[in-house]
């Protein structure tokens, strides 16, 4: 590829992300027993991941607009390192440092794959984050068994690490573009880029919507196992299908809204996800059988699996290249809140009313995602940042530009059909720029003035301005 880059540049630290998380889980009893840790120093050094994590997530939007395209192979070849450090330690303390860093980069490298993704999509037009998004949990449940397995067959934990941290180093590789993003126009700032206050509520309210997914998906995670094991007698094998079957629903889940999504709309997808998500949890709740809990699993891993990255994608589309990389980090930030939450908060319920009857509770969150997709109303107009505007009153369409105008409703509604074409142009395109190359489709080749209040973005239909 001429430019770099590319989808395989976002599936791959998707992947290679996934691939040590989905293993982590197996590797932590070997690590503990090979430094000598009691559980209270082994709680103590896991901490240091969610300490180091939060902050980097904050700081990861500004480095993102300071750094465009290349903020996402600094921070992914930052977790290579951090995972050969794990696979090196030879104390607590030095196990503590490692998972600091740890911690950082894996939270920076969730801000940067978003921003990255949300920038991708501005300038080609083309739906990703689902695409994206959908290699992490596949990942997770790959990696799982096959660490389990290695380990089963005489591989140390240090040799496995190694070997996933050369992996995250080459997914580093594939991730470099010398593409440039349209958050690195030089122009000033727009008065909507200015007037912000109300934009902030929006993107809190919606976090605070992918947060609570990641209250629920976390809730199956780390509890999915203890519910089969010890409500319904399942055995160690059977009981740790329960977070690989809702993790499979979610790769599944992400890969059917990539493909269908788009005909069916941003809210109608949240929404629908919230029913299926809630309804899914209270059937592995009710316990009913082994098989109807895995199903009930499985049913809220492909309800919930477009929501978060759906409303990633809204909140991209909405604000302007100056503000995207940020809107996208506190989105994901608050959005963590709730994934970090969901242990302390289900095992402290769980102490005083039984484990099935907190899972039905986590369920009713379902109503709460249904609520929530009425939030993407509160975004503004696409590419506007500014929250007073709505659909249709965007003050940088100008109704006497007859490419704006026609554009308008495209803007509005993000659900072309597939292959739509438009061969209109507005008399400023040459016929060098329709005949450029696919790969060149970001390069802003309009003639006429520069219209500072007017981000330079691709219409619906990738025809660059």
């Amino acid at each position: 590829m001429r430019h770099g880059g590319g989808v395989l540049g976002l599936v791959a630290p998707a992947t290679s992300w996934g691939l040590f998380w989905g293993g982590w889980a197996a590797l932590i009893p070997t690590l503990k027993d090979e430094l000598a840790l009691d559980d209270r120093q082994l709680g103590l050094a896991l901490f240091a991941v969610p300490v180091a994590a939060v902050p980097a997530m904050l700081l990861t939007g500004p480095l993102a607009r300071r750094l465009g395209p290349r903020t996402l192979p600094l921070v992914t070849a930052a977790f290579a390192l951090g995972t050969l450090a794990v696979a090196v330690v030879g104390s607590r303390w030095t196990f503590a440092a490692a998972l600091l860093l740890i911690g950082a980069a894996s939270g920076a490298i969730e801000v940067a794959l978003n921003a990255t993704t949300a920038a991708r999509e501005a300038l080609t037009g083309e739906r990703l984050f689902n695409k994206v998004q959908a290699a992490t949990p596949l990942a997770m449940v790959l990696a799982a068994p096959a660490v389990g397995l290695a380990l089963h067959l005489g591989a140390s934990a240090r040799a496995i690490l190694v070997t996933i941290a050369v992996l995250v180093a080459l997914s580093a590789v594939l991730a470099i573009d010398r593409r440039r993003w349209q958050e690195q126009d030089p122009g000033p700032d727009s008065p909507a880029d200015r007037a912000h206050g109300r934009l902030l509520v929006a993107l809190l309210v919606v976090g605070s919507v992918g947060g609570t997914v990641l209250l629920m998906e976390n809730t199956v995670e780390q509890w999915g196992a203890i519910h089969l094991a010890d409500d319904l007698g399942a055995g160690s094998l059977l009981a740790a299908c329960g977070p690989a079957a809702y993790m499979a629903g979610l790769s599944a889940g992400r890969m059917l809204a990539q493909w269908r999504g788009e005909r069916i709309g941003d809210r109608t997808l949240v929404l629908v996800g919230g029913v299926l998500g809630g309804l899914g949890l209270a059937l592995a709740a009710a316990a009913w059988s082994t098989a109807s809990t895995l199903a009930g699993f499985a049913l809220a891993g492909v309800g919930l699996a477009p929501v978060v990255p759906t409303l990633l994608a809204a909140t991209g589309r909405a604000v302007g290249p100056k503000r995207r990389p940020q809107a996208i980090s506190l989105v994901t930030t608050v959005s963590y809140a709730g994934f970090l939450g969901a242990p302390p908060l289900v095992g402290t319920l769980a102490g005083h009313l039984g484990l099935s009857t907190v899972l039905g509770i986590v369920a009713l969150c379902g109503v709460v995602v249904v609520m929530g997709s009425q939030s993407l109303r509160l975004l503004p107009a696409e590419g506007t940042g500014d929250p007073e505007t709505g659909p249709g009153t965007n003050p940088a369409v100008d109704p006497a530009d007859p490419v704006d105008s026609a554009g308008r409703a495209d803007r509005a509604d993000d659900r072309d059909p597939p292959g739509r074409q438009d061969d209109s142009g507005d008399g400023n395109d040459s016929s060098d720029e329709r005949s450029s190359p696919k790969g060149s489709r970001g390069a802003s080749t309009s003639s006429g003035p520069h219209r500072p209040d007017r981000p330079n973005r691709p219409n619906r239909k990738g025809v660059s301005r």
